[in-house]
């Protein structure tokens, strides 16, 4: 009789209910997780697209600038530009060319208190020096 009454019972499986819960918390987990790496994936490519756009638009700058940078190089386009502008420069590198130094200290040094510099720039020298003469007596 207590085999009729276990067969005839109107009890719960348990493990049954386990697994059906188990299962429909996957799927609610699987669809969100779809749901938010396809937003993801969707902002990302508008972000690809606009970093593509500025791309797109640094490589046109630079094929305009690497053209400019071309004629600038261009010595024959410098001496056309020299001679509509009458002008008296040459390119350097030119044969006709007589090249100064300048890259010689200019600053005048005091030998001591009390002396007047050299007005002249002499560039023969490293550093021009100072005349000994003493100034003369300040007038009050």
């Amino acid at each position: 009789m207590s085999r009729n009454r276990i067969k005839n019972s109107q009890s719960l499986h348990w493990m049954g209910v386990v697994k059906w819960v188990l299962i429909a918390g996957m799927l609610c987990g699987l669809g969100l997780g779809y749901i938010m790496y396809k937003n993801q994936n969707l902002h990302l490519a508008a972000e690809a697209e606009l970093l593509q756009r500025q791309l797109n638009d640094i490589e046109r700058r630079n094929k305009q600038l690497s053209v400019d940078l071309d004629g600038m190089k261009s010595p024959q386009r410098l001496q056309r530009r020299l001679a509509a502008l009458h002008s008296t420069l040459i390119p350097w590198g030119d044969v006709r060319a007589n090249w100064v130094r300048m890259d010689q200290d200019t600053r005048a040094r005091l030998a001591r208190m009390g002396t007047v510099p050299r007005p002249s720039l002499n560039l023969d020298t490293s550093a021009p020096t100072a005349d000994t003469t003493a100034l003369p007596p300040a007038v009050h």
